[in-house]
Parts: structure tokens; C-alpha cells; sequence
């Protein structure tokens, strides 16, 4: 008998995974939702093209990514 037919067929601890936290679900729901109102606002009160909408919502999501991003670097260079 070998010592890999006695292995796991996984070497990932299942108890070991770590979702977001409730903060974290938080915020990324809030930014969908903000994401999707400005995408409405855009369109449909200020009357921009669908396109030119999707554009500025698609814009303003990488930026808002972009400030996590950094946060989450400078956050994690200060552990």
C-alpha cells in the first residue's frame, strides 16, 4: 500500500473556509444597489442614452473599486 491510496481526495479543509463578514455582504450590496440607482437616474430622469448609461454606471463601479481596492491594500500593509 502506497501513502497516496490512503489520501484524501482533498487536501482542502472544509472548515477552513472563510466567507465575507456581514459587514462585507453589507457593502457590497449597498454598491450594487447604488450602482443600479444610478443606472436608473441616468437613464431614465436624466435621459441619457442606454449605452452612455451603462458606461457611467460601469465607470462609476470601477472607480468605487478602485477606493476598496486601495483601502484594502493599506489596510493589509499596516498588519
Amino acid at each position: 500500500m502506497t501513502d497516496l491510496e490512503g489520501a484524501p481526495a482533498s487536501a482542502v479543509d472544509d472548515d477552513a473556509t472563510v466567507g465575507f463578514s456581514p459587514l462585507a455582504m453589507v457593502g457590497v450590496g449597498a454598491v450594487g444597489v447604488l450602482g443600479l440607482a444610478w443606472f436608473l437616474v441616468s437613464w431614465l430622469v436624466l435621459g441619457s442614452p442606454l449605452t452612455d448609461a451603462i458606461g457611467e454606471t460601469v465607470g462609476s463601479l470601477a472607480a468605487i473599486l478602485l477606493i476598496v481596492s486601495i483601502i484594502g491594500a493599506a489596510r493589509a500593509s499596516t498588519r
